[in-house]
């Protein structure tokens, strides 16, 4: 096995536990393959970590081990990071759910690397680093011979491949099986793992829904805004809400949708097919339970894309609250990294006050991604912000 010699602020970070090192602290021989395991050493020759080499990009190191290499292959390596992986899962109940994420990048030590699995039949890999796509193969084998799914789909199509060069990649790697049905607590989801958005579903959300279901009583109107497939509002009229308006407008979706509300044997509903921006100032009624979760309106950390990325916030958190009535829940969401927790806490609060709830109450603090999203002190996996509020303009009975 090739050896590497990290030294300066590489070792320092190394030794706090890092899931990545950069080339500028790395030396080693030119002839190390793409995807290959090294022992990664101190310059005193130390034993430190064991890692997987990566000649493209900034970051030279992805370790999968903070100490000796337990084993010299790459199967081996990577079947031991699965297991670890899959047991985090068992332990924590995830895998219960039968579809979760089974692979959380740095927060799994295997940066670089996606994986989301439905209901244990397809899995979907995305894959961000050469060092990862050398190995996609091997990774594919190991899933069909450890959890037995014989479907996996490589969703390689995210911006961070072109910032360091590689084109993005789709394609069936194993079996093709494009529509797999899900269940969450009683709710049926139709996830499409090649034409939906992210890996097929909003795995990280589901907590999120589940909590939605402990507020719901019996009668409410809910609005769901930027609906997807519709997992909130379904999950709320489950739970016994009198009827739900929907507003989506991806038209891919959309018909997914009405598969789910079928499948979920629910009839009363409104489906608004549309821009967000012009579907909602046409909606007059008042609602109980508010549910808005954008897209990431902040991609890019300059300020200019933070201040327009704020800006979209305020407008669609506004339009959500306007029809929000006294003593409503809403459900407030942002999925950009770049829009920090008191920039998210400060926005929301500026903007529910506007719209005369100065008694607002948040309840319970910050959400963030399900326990199967794992995290190791990495602040881009924690990307995940939303909030339940309980909304009170104080005015006297």
């Amino acid at each position: 096995m090739n050896k590497v010699y990290v030294s300066g602020e590489g070792l320092k970070r190394l030794k706090e536990g890092t899931g990545i090192v950069y080339n500028k602290w790395v030396r080693g021989p030119s002839s190390i393959r793409a995807g290959e395991p090294v022992e990664v050493l101190s310059e005193e020759g130390d034993p430190i970590a064991c890692a997987l080499w990566d000649p493209i990009g900034p970051v030279a190191l992805r370790i999968i081990f903070h100490n000796k290499c337990p084993y010299n292959d790459i199967r081996s390596l990577l079947e031991l990071k699965l297991e670890e992986a899959l047991l985090v899962r068992e332990r924590s109940g995830m895998r219960d759910f039968g579809s979760y994420r089974l692979v959380n990048s740095d927060g799994d030590l295997l940066s670089g690397l996606i994986i989301d699995v439905y209901n244990e039949e397809v899995a979907v890999l995305q894959s961000s680093s050469l060092a990862v796509d050398s190995n996609i193969e091997v990774i594919a084998e190991i899933l069909e011979k450890r959890l037995r799914i014989r479907n996996v789909f490589e969703k390689s199509t995210q911006r961070s491949r072109r910032d360091i060069g590689l084109e993005p990649r789709q394609r069936w790697i194993r079996g093709r099986k494009e529509k797999v049905l899900i269940e969450e607590h009683g709710a049926k989801f139709v996830v499409d793992v090649v034409n939906g958005q992210k890996t097929g579903f909003y795995l990280d959300q589901r907590m999120n829904r589940l909590e939605l279901r402990k507020y719901v009583r019996r009668g409410d109107k809910v609005l769901d805004v930027f609906s997807y497939t519709g997992g909130f509002g379904i999950h709320a009229m489950l739970e016994g809400a009198k009827e739900v308006t929907f507003v989506e407008e991806d038209p891919k979706a959309v018909e997914l949708l009405k598969e789910n509300l079928k499948m979920n044997n629910i009839q009363r509903y409104k489906i608004l097919s549309g821009s967000v921006w012009e579907v909602m100032p046409n909606i007059k009624e008042k609602f109980d339970i508010v549910v808005v979760d954008p897209p990431a309106f902040i991609q890019r950390g300059d300020e200019a894309s933070i201040r327009r990325g704020k800006k979209a916030y305020k407008k669609a958190y506004g339009l959500a609250l306007e029809r929000a009535d006294e003593g409503s829940i809403v459900f407030l969401s942002s999925c950009s990294y770049f829009l920090k927790r008191e920039d998210f806490l400060s926005l929301i609060s500026s903007i529910i006050i506007s719209r005369g709830f100065n008694c607002y109450r948040i309840l319970g603090g910050l959400r963030g991604a399900s326990p199967d999203h794992v995290l190791r002190g990495e602040e881009y996996l924690e990307y995940l912000k939303a909030t339940f509020v309980h909304l009170s303009s104080c005015r006297k009975h």
